[in-house]
């Protein structure tokens, strides 16, 4: 009894590995492998600029950085800056020197030592100065200083990134000086990578907007969808552009490379689809495993029938233990899974269509490496029986 656990423990942890799923019906198109270039739109590339002139002082990151948006990126010395934030504050006092003036003139006026004129030109100036006032407010809050906090004049100009992202290029060299509108460093938004897809034009028409196609990285396939049949035809390759959305697609991927993508066209016909983990090379050829009960008509039956005869009869004490080691030595032996020989048709995404099962047959689709081994050690207790 010692034995048999023993032997039925591993068992257990391989049945609990292994998935199984019935092979389905699914829609089959032209299936197209091709060239895609990973890229993304123009809006997701964005560039820091300075909207200052001044001198560049210090870099707070480096290309390949990952930043959030707020966090600091570059440090500009700036007279033009240091000039507006010592007007601001000027102009802070000639208010409150012109507010006393008002108030000043108001009282001499009515006692009739000032005239009406007088008070009219003060409330005028104070109105100047309160619109140069908001002139560099606003000017400075566009800076992302914040006036209110001037303590007194500044030069330091600090750049925030606008939005989340990895730094790409640093586009002006440290200690140069630069203009307003000087482009500084380039940020890419890590979501949202499209492939380019090249096609004969004669496919590239076939295409509609529930066209999908897998784009493979890094040994993955990714799901995407059409989005555009591009206006131009590559003038190198003579071939027509199709833009394709990368679903759920990794981070950090290199704008630029290129890699594979296949699209099915409109499906033309249905074919019989399995897991593409469900295949496994075994002596030689492409096959899928199924339980031996699926695979051989009658086979549980014939046990049961069996079993049953074996309790009816009654064998004594001695014969039951002959024919339960006699058992043991078949559960060694035999394994519960067959291989099934099939023919590859074509890979669709996660799935693959192949002849040799019928609609609805089970098979193993997770696991297979448990399975592939129980049936090694099988033939191996065999050949040694």
């Amino acid at each position: 009894m010692t034995k048999y656990l023993l032997l039925l423990l591993p068992l257990l942890g391989f049945a609990s590995a292994i998935k199984l799923e019935h092979a389905e019906l699914r829609p089959l198109g032209k299936i197209i492998k091709t060239n895609a270039e990973i890229t993304q739109l123009s809006n997701q590339k964005q560039e820091i600029v300075s909207r200052l002139s001044g001198h560049l002082e210090a870099y707070y990151v480096k290309p390949g950085q990952h930043v959030k948006e707020g966090d600091k990126v570059v440090l500009i010395e700036s007279i033009e800056l240091s000039k507006m934030t010592a007007e601001y504050l000027a102009l802070i006092q000639q208010l409150k020197a012109t507010e006393n003036q008002i108030n000043t003139a108001m009282t001499l006026h009515k006692k009739g030592l000032a005239s009406q004129n007088d008070v009219s030109n003060a409330i005028i100036a104070l109105e100047n100065i309160r619109s140069k006032q908001s002139a560099l407010t606003s000017q400075l809050h566009s800076l992302d200083i914040k006036p209110k906090s001037l303590k007194k004049a500044t030069d330091k100009f600090v750049l925030y990134a606008h939005a989340d992202g990895v730094v790409g290029t640093i586009l002006a060299p440290l200690h140069s000086n630069v203009d307003a509108q000087t482009s500084l460093v380039t940020l890419v938004n890590q979501e949202g990578y499209y492939a380019v897809a090249y096609l004969g034009v004669k496919d590239a028409m076939k295409i509609t907007k529930e066209t999908k196609g897998w784009v493979s990285i890094s040994d993955k396939k990714y799901p995407s969808h059409f989005v555009q049949l591009l206006p131009n035809i590559d003038p190198e390759t003579q071939r027509a552009k199709v833009l394709f959305s990368i679903d759920k697609s990794p981070s950090s991927l290199l704008l630029g490379a290129f890699t594979q993508i296949d699209i099915a066209l409109e499906p033309h016909t249905n074919a019989v689809m399995v897991k593409k983990t469900a295949l496994s090379l075994f002596k030689g050829e492409w096959v899928v495993f199924v339980e031996k009960e699926h695979e051989e008509e009658g086979h549980h039956d014939e046990k049961s029938d069996h079993d049953h005869d074996k309790e009816k009869a009654g064998h004594d004490e001695h014969d039951d233990e002959e024919h339960g080691e006699h058992d043991e030595d078949e559960e060694k032996e035999e394994s519960p899974y067959g291989a099934k020989v099939v023919e590859i048709i074509a890979y669709v995404g996660d799935y693959v269509a192949v002849k040799g099962l019928k609609e609805g047959e089970e098979y193993v689709s997770d696991g297979v490496y448990f399975v592939k081994s129980m049936m090694l050690k099988s033939s191996l207790g065999e050949h040694g029986h």
